[in-house]
């Protein structure tokens, strides 16, 4: 497919992978249809949300990253990545262009892409946003974007440059939500500002609005929410208050954005002139701040995310990501291969 040449991403063969049932995904585009040899091919799902399946059964998730380019069939797009091997895509706006009649048509290909080997309509999409976690009054003042990317069928959010325990409040909590009082859940002194508007993404969704508003709330503030919602803590001035903005009821997942950490802490001497990336391994001021992200992330059970790959001995070999506790992955098919074996996952792929 000439439209998007980052589908065909790296695809291995890891030990011991069953062949039984991999035909179906065989020819799809960036998926093997390789299942690790613990696989159930009657696997039934339990919930909407794939990572969030995954997650409740300790078991970690894969992403892939689209960035949207011009020229590009955003619906085709769609329908086509159903059925990539990622149990999530990371739709990026933070850098790309804020268009949402694209993500609109990517989600509604994705939705008519026939759902996934796993049994869901479609892998997760959660988008990393413009806007950023600076402060209280500028989340208030550009609240409405994480509405809009909501409305749009979406099932994750992430804040990238979270500096600010009131400004995740304001997002999380009023930009993600509705003023629903959802049994079992505790109130909050913010009250949702999600309304009347999501016919579209309870139609992505495959269901009518009364349905929708039931289960669109945040896990696992609300244990029967379907929508993740995720953190970069990726600067010095989140990171000296990263214990008080992680412990913002609602968050999900959170990482420790070391590429902008890198700028901010190593300037130009974590940037190789000659365009590699650098190895988080010789800055000992990085290694600190994953450190601390992790560390806070699994005291309160939020699920760390990190950048993994297949070469033993390296700063993010996967299986070490894995033995630390990192349980939502950004890499190739051939990393998640790896990682699914090791981990005796169930669920298809």
């Amino acid at each position: 497919m000439r439209k998007r040449d980052f589908l065909a991403a790296g695809i291995g063969l890891g030990v011991g992978l069953a062949a039984g049932g991999a035909k179906a995904q065989q020819n799809a585009p960036g998926n093997s249809g390789a299942q690790p040899s613990s696989v159930d091919l009657n696997y039934k799902p339990r919930r909407f949300n794939k990572v969030i399946e995954l997650w409740e059964d300790g078991q970690p998730a894969f992403y892939t990253t689209v960035n949207p380019a011009p020229g590009v069939d955003s619906y085709e797009l769609g329908k086509q990545m159903c059925k990539t091997w990622a149990d999530s895509i990371n739709y990026d706006m933070e850098h790309t262009l804020y268009d949402l009649r694209e993500l609109r048509e990517f989600m509604r290909g994705l939705a008519d892409g026939g759902g996934t080997r796993s049994g869901h309509r479609f892998p997760v999409v959660f988008v990393t946003c413009p806007v950023l976690g600076l402060n209280e009054n500028y989340m208030l003042a550009n609240s409405w974007v994480l509405g809009q990317i909501l409305d749009a069928g979406v099932s994750g959010i992430q804040l990238c440059h979270t500096r600010d325990p009131k400004a995740v409040e304001v997002a999380a909590h009023m930009a993600c939500r509705y003023p629903f009082a959802y049994p079992g859940v505790p109130k909050l002194k913010r009250e949702g500002l999600r309304g009347a508007s999501a016919s579209e993404a309870a139609r992505i969704w495959g269901m009518n609005n009364a349905q929708y508003v039931r289960i669109a709330d945040l896990w696992p503030l609300n244990p029967s929410g379907e929508i993740i919602f995720g953190l970069k803590i990726e600067d010095p001035y989140g990171d000296a208050v990263a214990a008080q903005i992680l412990d913002v009821p609602g968050i999900a997942f959170a990482e420790w954005g070391p590429t902008d950490n890198n700028y901010w802490l190593n300037g130009f001497d974590g940037l190789s002139l000659d365009g590699k990336r650098f190895d988080e391994a010789k800055f000992p001021k990085l290694g600190a701040v994953r450190k601390l992200i992790l560390d806070l992330c699994k005291k309160r059970n939020i699920r760390f995310l990190n950048y993994g790959t297949v070469v033993p001995g390296s700063f993010n070999y996967v299986i070490d990501q894995l033995k630390d506790g990192a349980m939502y992955l950004v890499g190739t098919e051939q990393t998640a291969i790896m990682a699914r074996e090791y981990t005796k996952r169930k669920m298809p792929v």
